[in-house]
């Protein structure tokens, strides 16, 4: 299972070379900004990876693996 979770793809000087970072958060106490980590990670690594040339970031939800049902009887 896959929980959602905020994905950053970062392009780099190697056009063959790409890097992912994935961001989970949980906290049942306080509310975390998860657009402001990401917002900030990315800047992060544009500032601190020289090989990093440009990021995305992307929002991916909760997936449940998927079970094949059994084919219908003839």
């Amino acid at each position: 299972m896959e929980f959602p979770h905020n994905r950053i793809t970062a392009k780099t000087t190697n056009e063959d070379t790409t890097a992912y970072v994935s961001i989970y958060v949980q906290s049942d106490s306080f509310s975390i900004d998860e657009a402001g980590l990401t917002a900030a990670v990315q800047q992060w690594l544009l500032d601190n990876a020289p090989e990093v040339v440009a990021t995305r970031a992307e929002r991916r939800e909760q997936t449940f693996p998927v079970t094949e049902l059994p084919p219908l009887p003839a």
